[in-house]
This record gives C-alpha cells, sequence and structure tokens, in this order.
C-alpha cells in the first residue's frame, strides 16, 4: 500500500536523518588512525595520505525525489557518511560529512547507498540498496551520489558540479539543461519547487488595497514576480493576486 506523505513525515524523517549523521565528524585520519597531533617519527608517503571529503546528491529524475543514506564499506560495521532528501532535478548542495579518500585511487573502495523514493502524493514502498565501487580519480575531492531514472545510481568523486567542465558524472549537463534536452520545459518546469503559494495569496492585492495596508504595491510586485517565475504566466498571476471573491 502507497504510503501518503504529509509535511510532518518529510520533516521527522530529516530530523532522523540529521540526527543519525551529526555524529560522524571528518576522520582527520591516515590509515583510519585517529591524528592525535602526536609527531610521527617518520613521515608516511604520499601514497599512504589520505583526505576526508564531503559527501553530497544530484538527482536526474524529473518524477521523483530521493531519500537516501551512504554507507563507508571499509569501516566495520559500516558507517553513515552521508545522505539527505534530494529533491526532482537536485544539483548539489545536500553536503553530508565524511569520508576519507586515499590520495592515490586504489582498486576496491566501496560505498553502499539505500534509498527509497517518492513523487509529489506518496512514498513509493520499494526499498533500494546497491554497493558501489568508487571509480578512479586524479586527487581526493567531495563524493557525489548520482540518482538516475529506473532505479540507477552513480558514485563519483568530483571537484565540480553538473555543468563544470571538471564535473565527472557520466551526464555532463545539470539535471535542470538535461531535461529540457529530452522534455517540453512545462514537465521540467513542474518538477522544480514553487516559491509562491497560489491558493494562500489568491486575492491579496485586492484585500490589501481595500484594506490600505502600507506598501501592498510594492508586496505585489514581488509576489507577481515570483509566481510569474513559478507559473509563467502573467495574466494567470494578475487574475489569482487581485481575485475579488472570498479566499
Amino acid at each position: 500500500m502507497k504510503k501518503i506523505i504529509s509535511s510532518a513525515s518529510w520533516l521527522f524523517l530529516t530530523s532522523m536523518l540529521v540526527i543519525g549523521l551529526s555524529g560522524c565528524k571528518p576522520s582527520g585520519s591516515v590509515h583510519g588512525k585517529e591524528n592525535s597531533g602526536a609527531t610521527r617519527a617518520e613521515p608516511e608517503s604520499a601514497e599512504g595520505q589520505s583526505s576526508s571529503v564531503m559527501t553530497d546528491s544530484v538527482n536526474y529524475m524529473v518524477e521523483r525525489a530521493v531519500r537516501y543514506t551512504l554507507y563507508d564499506l571499509s569501516q566495520r560495521p559500516p558507517v553513515a557518511v552521508g545522505g539527505a532528501m534530494v529533491r526532482m532535478l537536485g544539483t548539489g548542495g545536500e553536503k553530508g560529512c565524511c569520508i576519507s579518500l586515499p590520495a592515490a585511487w586504489r582498486p576496491g573502495m566501496k560505498v553502499r547507498v539505500d534509498w527509497d523514493e517518492a513523487d509529489r502524493e506518496v512514498i513509493f514502498p520499494e526499498k533500494h540498496s546497491k554497493e558501489l565501487e568508487i571509480p578512479r580519480y586524479d586527487a581526493p575531492a567531495d563524493l557525489y551520489v548520482i540518482f538516475y531514472p529506473g532505479h540507477q545510481v552513480e558514485v563519483v568523486a568530483s571537484v565540480g558540479e553538473p555543468g563544470h567542465p571538471l564535473w565527472a558524472g557520466k551526464i555532463k549537463a545539470t539535471p535542470w539543461d538535461n531535461c529540457l534536452a529530452r522534455n517540453e520545459r512545462k514537465v521540467c518546469k513542474a518538477a522544480l519547487p514553487k516559491q509562491f503559494d497560489a491558493e494562500g495569496q489568491r486575492g491579496y492585492c485586492h484585500r490589501a488595497k481595500a484594506n490600505g495596508w502600507p506598501d501592498f504595491e510594492l508586496h505585489c510586485s514581488f509576489l507577481l514576480q515570483q509566481c510569474i517565475q513559478d507559473y509563467e504566466d502573467e495574466n494567470l498571476c494578475r487574475e489569482t493576486l487581485w481575485h475579488e471573491g472570498k479566499n
């Protein structure tokens, strides 16, 4: 049975995820040993050094958002090193902390991604999990989890985000540009979170003028631009804001 999403449940799930990851600190480690600041008798070679990097996520799906947790399988038991709720066409910015990557890439470094997906109405009951080997990199960089349609997932260490020349993901364009290349603009626009509350602001300008609210013209202008940005229909936005009926 599909599970209906409520604002409270999303907030609860997000809060629990943050709490679960709050104990994850940069290790500052070399070969998994805590760096206490003590002086070593002999410095290690560059091949033995490691760097603590952030984790992040990108979502190329236009119809599904994702909630995921990333585990470092080099530790026993596996430790959560990242996770977030990633909106449709989400492009990075959900930084998590942290995972240690060696200065020189070596084969066999693995992580596990556990995730589920949701549209605007329901959380789908299917649970997904995949172990992935971290692909070759030239130098340690933020580790990105990338979600694609069809329950496909990728991890890359990358110094740039989607659209940047150094982005390491298999799709080089941003999720937005990639969507526009494959769909009508309205399909991609519908995937973005709306800032304008069409129902809550219905008739606002009419009421504001009738009641003589101060600076209502400035506020109406701001709301109009916000509405146009979301709906790309100026006439619809003006009709909404100046509606004379009961809200």
